[in-house]
C-alpha cells in the first residue's frame, strides 16, 4: 500500500448519456481529491464521450474503444457482443494493470449495466490480483439485468457497496414491482448482501458538471420583476424531447405573468435541438430562453419558483435540498422496457415535497401549462427533509479514510 499522499484511485463508469452516473463519479472523485489532495486519479469512461463534461479536470481519462452504448443503440450490445468486447476487456486490463490503483472502483456495476460484466471481469481480477480494495458506487438501489448468478458470482471480488440515496428509495423501488416474485428477489438481494451495502444519503458534485451553453440562437428574454420563473430541465437530455417540445408550446399559453428557462440537455441530437428551435421561433410571447447546456445547474434550480423535472438523479437531489414546488415527469421506459428508478424516486418527490407527477402519456402543452400555474399557486414547501439524507460525501470521507 502507497503512502497516503500517493494514494491512487481508479473509477470504472458507463453511462447512456445521462448526467447522474457522470456526476455521481465526479462527486465521488472530488471527495477523494479532499481526503487525499496529493493522490492519483483516473477514470475508465466506457460510455460515449462527452466533450463538454468537465470530468477531465480531477483526473485522466481513458475511453475504451468503441462506444459500447448511446441513445441510438440503446442496450443493443446486450444482445449483439462483437468481437470488439476482448478488446475493449483488454484495453481495461492494460489501464489496471499499468495504473496499479489501490483502490477500484465500478459506478452502478454489478447493480447494473449488466453487459459490462464481459470487459470487466478480467480488469477486476487483476485489481484484485495486484492487492486493491474493490468498491461499488451507485447513485440508486436499482437492480438490472436478466440473470443474478452472474451477479453473485461477481460480487465476491467486492469489499462494499455505497448507495448515494436514502433507504426509503429502497422501499420504494420495492413497491414498484408489480410482481410479488420480482419483488421479493430484489429484497433478497439486499438482505443476502447487507454487509457489504452502505445507503450513505445523497451524493453530488460541488463544482460544475458540465460547460455553459454556446449554443443560445436567440437573445435572452427580459426577465420583468413579479414573473414566476419556470426551469424546465431534462437532465442529460437523452430521452423524452416530448417534455422540452411541450413546454416551450406550453409557455404561450402562461403568458407574460411566466419566465421560463428551458434546459435541452447536453445529449440532445442535432435534428432536436432544430425542431426545438423552430418552436421557440414560432412564439407569439416573448418569456421563453432555451439552452442546450448549463454550467450553474443547481443555480436555476435553486432561483426557480417551479422547476419542471424528470425524476433524474441529481435534479431530484436538488429539489428535495432547496425544498422547490416542483412538477415531475418521470421516464418510465419505451417499448417493452420498463424503467423503475424515476417513477419510484417521483412518488419520493411527491411524499416528501408535494411535487405533482404528470406521466409522459398525459403530457400536452395544456397539461403542463395547467400543472405548472397550480404548482406556482401552492404554499411555499416547509417540511423538513431528514439532514442524514444528504451525508453522502461525510459517510464516503469515512469509509476512505479506513484505507489509508
Amino acid at each position: 500500500m502507497r503512502s497516503k499522499t500517493r494514494f491512487k484511485a481508479g473509477i470504472y463508469f458507463s453511462h447512456y448519456e445521462c448526467l447522474g452516473h457522470i456526476s455521481i463519479v465526479m462527486a465521488v472523485g472530488e471527495v477523494f481529491k479532499k481526503r487525499s489532495p496529493g493522490g492519483d486519479l483516473f477514470f475508465i469512461q466506457a460510455g460515449i464521450q462527452q466533450p463538454n463534461i468537465k470530468i477531465n479536470q480531477l483526473g485522466k481519462v481513458y475511453s475504451l474503444p468503441g462506444a459500447f452504448v448511446s441513445r441510438q443503440n440503446f442496450r443493443v450490445p446486450v444482445r449483439q457482443l462483437g468481437a470488439d468486447v476482448e478488446k475493449r476487456g483488454q484495453v481495461c486490463v492494460d489501464i489496471v494493470t499499468r495504473e496499479k490503483p489501490d483502490l477500484f472502483i465500478t459506478e452502478f456495476f454489478p447493480l447494473g449495466w449488466e453487459e459490462c460484466r464481459h470487459e470487466l471481469i478480467s480488469p477486476l481480477l487483476k485489481a484484485s490480483e495486484q492487492g486493491a480494495a474493490v468498491w461499488a458506487v451507485a447513485g440508486h438501489p436499482l437492480l438490472t439485468g436478466t440473470n443474478n448468478e452472474w451477479r453473485d458470482r461477481i460480487l465476491k471480488l467486492y469489499q462494499k457497496i455505497i448507495i448515494f440515496s436514502p433507504v426509503r428509495e429502497k422501499e420504494l423501488m420495492a413497491g414498484s414491482f408489480k410482481r410479488a416474485s420480482d419483488k421479493q428477489k430484489y429484497l433478497n438481494f439486499f438482505e443476502r448482501n447487507a454487509q457489504k451495502i452502505i445507503f450513505a444519503g445523497y451524493l453530488w458534485p460541488q463544482h460544475e458538471v458540465v460547460l455553459d451553453d454556446e449554443e443560445v440562437t436567440s437573445p435572452k428574454p427580459p426577465m420583468p420583476q413579479g414573473v414566476c420563473r419556470v426551469a424546465v430541465v431534462r437532465g442529460g437530455g437523452a430521452f423524452y424531447p416530448k417534455v422540452v417540445a411541450e413546454a416551450i408550446q406550453a409557455s404561450d399559453l402562461l403568458g407574460k405573468e411566466y419566465h421560463l428557462t428551458v434546459v435541452a440537455g447536453p445529449a440532445t441530437t442535432t435534428q432536436e435541438w432544430y425542431f426545438f428551435n423552430a418552436l421557440v421561433a414560432k412564439k407569439k410571447v416573448n418569456n421563453l430562453l432555451l439552452l442546450r447546456s448549463l454550467g450553474n445547474y443547481e443555480g436555476l434550480v435553486k432561483d426557480s419558483d417551479v422547476c419542471v423535472a424528470m425524476g433524474g438523479y441529481n435534479t431530484s437531489v436538488m429539489l428535495l435540498k432547496h425544498r422547490k414546488k416542483a412538477v415531475i415527469i418521470p421516464f418510465e421506459g419505451y417499448g417493452s422496457m420498463t424503467f423503475y428508478e424515476q417513477p419510484a424516486r417521483a412518488v419520493l418527490l411527491k411524499e416528501m415535497i408535494g411535487a405533482r407527477i404528470l406521466y409522459i402519456q398525459e403530457l400536452t402543452a395544456n397539461t403542463l401549462a395547467s400543472e405548472i400555474r397550480d404548482t406556482a399557486s401552492r404554499k411555499k414547501i416547509h417540511i423538513q427533509i431528514p439532514k442524514e439524507w444528504f451525508f453522502g460525501a461525510d459517510v464516503l470521507d469515512k469509509a476512505l479514510t479506513g484505507l489509508f
